[in-house]
């Protein structure tokens, strides 16, 4: 199995740091996809719920893609470089995200879900709440907007991130979670969409991770190995659980 990492970003490290990392961890496909919420226009013309609070601004589509140029594509490991974004989803600005994304062709889009429909953070909505009924409301929330993403076509992506992002928040998840899981594996199945298995995600709860790759392998959908990197060290993190993971459900990875 060829081992690729689909999801970095280089707001907070130089994109020649993360492709040395790449390359010392011998992959053979390594994707950069930085945020859409990193780019000024959709910054500073959406009211984005979730943003990183610090970390480089591009100015534009054509400056991001120019630091592609400072690496060689053709070197002697035979990794090949995708250029791509991750690019939030919310009813609130699909169209006006779709539009900037689509100034541009791409290597790789993922899509991830960052907000509630009413613009709050995920993760700071759910994060030290102690009651189980609140956990479990915006869990299937949270699972209905991916399902929306996931049927969206605002923008050609190919990949859903983290789907079971917030397990950074909360530990409790709904009764019927698998069944939730198996709902977004056949969708994005007819939908020719892949999930992804996280690196980020692992760290914070394997045991959800391994649930999501369980509900893939039932409803026949495929997966995306992306370790979420914002450092050079955290290239190909957990990457070799998730293959664990491909190999013990027998899982399709996307091309």
């Amino acid at each position: 199995m060829t081992p690729v990492d689909n999801h970095n970003h280089i707001l907070l490290a130089k994109i020649t740091e993360m492709v040395a990392s790449a390359k010392a961890n011998n992959l053979s496909e390594f994707s950069i996809t930085e945020h859409v919420s990193q780019f000024r226009k959709p910054r500073e013309s959406i009211r984005f719920g979730a943003v990183h609070p610090s970390g480089r601004i591009f100015e534009s589509l054509k400056e991001f893609k120019n630091e592609f140029s400072t690496v060689d594509q053709n070197t002697d490991s035979g990794m090949r470089i995708k250029c791509g974004l991750e690019v939030d989803f919310s009813p609130r600005f699909e169209t006006k995200v779709g539009d900037f994304v689509n100034q541009e062709e791409w290597d790789i889009l993922l899509c991830s879900v960052h907000e509630f429909e009413d613009g709050k953070d995920i993760e700071r909505t759910v994060r030290g709440k102690a009651d189980p009924a609140f956990a479990h409301e915006h869990w299937r929330e949270y699972l209905r907007l991916e399902q929306m993403a996931v049927e969206s076509d605002f923008v050609p992506f190919k990949v859903l991130a983290h789907p079971v992002r917030m397990s950074r928040a909360t530990s409790v998840v709904p009764t019927d979670l698998d069944d939730l899981l198996l709902d977004l594996g056949r969708t994005a199945r007819s939908r020719s969409k892949a999930l992804e298995l996280n690196g980020r995600d692992i760290d914070y709860s394997p045991a959800l991770v391994r649930r999501l790759a369980a509900a893939c392998s039932t409803a026949g959908c495929r997966v995306s190995l992306g370790s979420d990197a914002h450092h050079p060290d955290e290239v190909f993190r957990n990457m070799g659980i998730a293959l664990a993971l491909v190999k013990e459900f027998d899982l399709n990875l996307a091309d």
